[in-house]
């Protein structure tokens, strides 16, 4: 279960959109944002909010990848 402030993968070709639906951006690039909340009442299968780009964004679950802890340092 991901926390406010944890690091996400977003993968290159992600849809980025506004509260209102509306794509605001497309990754051109893998990109690493922060997760902010789970939207229990989304679109399309639901969808996370996240900070990415310099904006907060609601990205769908299925392309958001929580990342390592650790990032495989001891």
């Amino acid at each position: 279960m991901m926390q406010q402030g944890d690091l996400v993968h977003i993968p290159q070709g992600t849809q980025l959109f506004g509260c209102d639906s509306a794509i605001l951006d497309k990754t051109e690039k893998p990109i690493v944002a922060v997760f902010i909340e789970d939207n229990t009442l989304g679109w399309q299968g639901g969808t996370y909010t996240v900070y990415a780009l310099g904006r907060e964004a609601l990205v769908k679950k299925k392309h958001v990848y929580p990342m390592e802890k650790n990032n495989g340092l001891s």
